[in-house]
């Protein structure tokens, strides 16, 4: 049996460290991003569980467990879940919680519950009202004090070039969503195999709407450079985009 096809085995990291998802929804980086590790930080004092949207293979999870964080790691995925618990030392599992479910229609929380929830590299597979949603819904969940750390990919990635112009276009016409590329194999066929058809690239202003508009006091917004990432995604050091924010 090949190694990746067995549902309690973590494909092997491409050489950048990429680590390719069973369900060919992208892939979950081998090490914490700034606003993830920031995550990671503020989790063990968070006013409630932390949710960790999109978990795949637990990079964030297992580090937030480790730091003390009670955790909630949902996937969209149930065998990346169980990856992730094996993963996890046994005496961290009393504080792990698993949570199969798309976010953010397909789980649920009580008002005011949540300390916590990192939305990395997930909402970039959103399209705009999915996004809003989101937001609103994490808004609820949050008690107050809470925080939210999302991460996302910008159209400054190597492998979206062909795509920039039309993204300027949009943004220069006060399109609301400028970054929906609905086409990813015309413009990334090298890693289409392992994407979905549609992806939307996010931007700061993007997030800015959306999240204040959820009622979230922005603490901290930006791009930043991937020098992890593969040299084909790199581009000029805007390859991601991060959001703090706090209800």
């Amino acid at each position: 049996m090949n190694p990746s096809d067995n549902p309690n085995i973590m494909p092997k990291p491409e050489p950048n460290g990429f680590v390719r998802t069973l369900n060919n929804m992208g892939y979950m980086t081998s090490g914490l991003d700034p606003y993830s590790q920031a995550f990671v930080d503020f989790a063990p004092g968070a006013p409630g569980p932390c949710l960790d949207v999109g978990a795949a293979y637990g990079v964030a999870s297992l580090n937030a467990l480790s730091n003390g964080a009670k955790v909630i790691a949902n996937d969209i995925d149930e065998r990346h879940l169980e990856i992730l618990r094996a993963r996890a030392l046994e005496r961290l599992r009393e504080r792990l919680t698993l949570m199969p479910g798309s976010f953010p229609d397909g789980i649920t929380f009580a008002p005011g519950t949540l300390g916590a929830v990192l939305v990395c590299r997930v909402m970039h597979f959103f399209d705009g009202p999915t996004i809003e949603r989101a937001a609103a819904k994490v808004m609820s969940w949050l008690a107050p004090g809470g925080k939210v750390f999302v991460v996302g990919e910008t159209p400054f990635i190597g492998t979206a070039k062909a795509f920039f112009p039309t993204y300027e276009a949009r943004v220069k016409a006060g399109d609301l969503w400028p970054g929906i590329v609905e086409n990813v194999a015309a413009h990334d066929p090298g890693r289409a195999g392992n994407l979905p058809s549609r992806m939307h690239l996010l931007d700061e202003a993007t997030l800015k709407r959306v999240f204040s508009g959820a009622g979230f006091t922005i603490e901290k917004l930006g791009t930043f450079a991937r020098p992890e990432f593969p040299p084909d995604i790199q581009l000029d050091g805007r390859e991601s985009v991060g959001l703090i924010a706090r209800k």
